[in-house]
């Protein structure tokens, strides 16, 4: 077994707080190092410190209209983006911290040739350049876009090739957005069929676009589909980052696909996290993760099954884990199927 390294402080705990019931809270945190603490997992885990930014570093990837309009929101707070996403008293705090620590750990990370997990929020990945990305009505809880902020930063420094990961049951589409021209960057993106779910994007035939067609992959489950459903992906999924050849992994975690986590359809148990960070971990790449969404029994089940696979630790779950209904599993190969054929014009893949 081998120690897992985690970037942590309270300043995501006590900053960025709703003035009304909302699903995007410190108590996050809490139930992330809960189920750590409960999982036996504290005596693998070598503890880093958040690194404090600031916010013009996020004009690497945002639009300087939009991140005025953030600042001058900042300055009202309490007060709503839109909706979905608040702007507290004290997000700016945590908001500089998700900056500095996604620029700095990606970089550490790279140059380490190592990996390292952020558990930090507001989440971001639904944050486009411009804030709502691809015609979404909200920004889904995201502010600043944590992983496309780690790729520039990257980016910058001449890396030639980066692989992202997005694994939240929602489509990732602010990351999409900013992404969807290049081929720097390789967005691999598993989330719930977008015909049922926010932010209604990322359908399988969203390629790329110039320099980017073919970088660009979504990879849509079915409502109710399991953690077979998911396992169905792990080979393409392998030999779509084995071609591309990535020189980092970039890692959108989201633990809101676990069964009953509360805003997702699908049906994961602890297995499926523990083989998605299995499969993270064979890449052999130097790898940054931060955490997007999960809201409950995902932060205190399936973070720590993730958290386990990275340690090398014995799988937490004996058995075949959750298993899709057979009229759903038919939709979810035949899904496969179609983007298969559709991979097949870019990448060697089955």
């Amino acid at each position: 077994m081998s120690n897992v390294n985690l970037i942590y402080s309270d300043v995501f705990r006590l900053n960025h707080s709703p003035r009304v019931r909302h699903p995007e809270n410190p108590g996050r945190m809490r139930r992330a190092l809960t189920g750590l603490a409960r999982h036996g997992l504290k005596s693998f885990i070598n503890w880093y410190l958040p690194i404090e930014g600031e916010i013009d570093e996020v004009l690497k990837v945002h639009a300087k209209g939009y991140v005025d309009y953030v600042k001058d929101l900042l300055n009202k707070a309490p007060c709503d983006i839109d909706p979905d996403t608040y702007i507290s008293s004290t997000t700016l705090n945590a908001l500089k911290y998700s900056i500095g620590t996604a620029i700095n750990y990606a970089l550490k990370a790279y140059n380490d040739r190592g990996m390292y997990f952020a558990i930090l929020r507001p989440p971001g990945h639904h944050a486009g350049r411009g804030g709502k990305a691809l015609g979404a009505l909200t920004q889904g809880f995201c502010i600043f876009n944590n992983i496309a902020l780690a790729a520039f930063s990257l980016i910058e420094r001449g890396v030639s090739g980066i692989l992202i990961i997005d694994f939240d049951a929602h489509h990732g589409n602010g990351t999409q957005e900013i992404f969807y021209e290049t081929d720097q960057v390789m967005l691999i993106d598993i989330h719930q069929d977008p015909r049922t779910l926010y932010p209604f994007t990322g359908r399988i035939n969203e390629i790329g676009l110039g320099r980017g067609e073919g970088y660009n992959i979504n990879i849509v489950l079915p409502p109710l589909s399991g953690d077979d459903v998911l396992s169905l992906w792990f080979n393409t999924i392998t030999d779509l980052a084995k071609q591309y050849s990535p020189e980092v992994v970039l890692v959108s975690a989201g633990f809101d696909g676990f069964a009953n986590d509360g805003l997702t359809e699908l049906r994961y148990t602890v297995k499926a996290f523990y083989g998605l960070s299995k499969l993270i971990s064979s890449l052999n790449k130097p790898t940054f993760i931060v955490l997007e969404g999960g809201y409950g029994i995902g932060l205190e089940e399936g973070l720590p099954a993730f958290v386990a696979a990275l340690a090398s630790m014995e799988e937490p779950m004996v058995g075949g884990g959750s298993r899709t209904p057979p009229g759903i599993l038919s939709e979810a190969m035949s899904i496969h199927r179609e983007t298969i054929a559709i991979l097949s014009k870019y990448w060697r893949v089955k």
